[in-house]
């Protein structure tokens, strides 16, 4: 299957777009950590992407590990602003809970 066709591509893009519109909503220095979080999020399409460009193997695997950390990252970082009240339940549980379920789709394409 090629890697275009990936559901957790889409909802790795998807999870980037919400976060970048949060983000995008605050002035600069309301949310802790926003540049990170940024990153975090934009690297978990583009890893998902450089693995399944790399083929079957431990390249793809790697790729795909470090995506999944980059989703873990990124969910800490919304966390931390959700305890610190900078942002709202109605901002944070959508990009949060696509997260957990990017890293539960590349958990279980690392076993498959």
């Amino acid at each position: 299957m090629p890697h275009r066709d990936l559901n957790v591509l889409d909802a790795a893009a998807r999870a980037a777009d919400l976060v970048n519109d949060l983000i995008d909503r605050f002035p600069p220095g309301r949310l802790m950590h926003a540049g990170q979080l940024r990153r975090a999020v934009q690297s978990v399409g583009a890893n998902i992407s450089e693995g399944f460009g790399r083929g079957a193997g431990p390249g793809r695997d790697h790729a795909l590990r470090i995506a999944r950390g980059e989703a873990e990252e990124a969910i800490r970082h919304l966390a931390t602003n959700f305890r610190a009240g900078r942002i709202e339940r109605a901002d944070y549980w959508p990009p949060r809970d696509l997260l957990v379920v990017i890293v539960k789709m590349l958990t279980s394409l690392l076993r498959g």
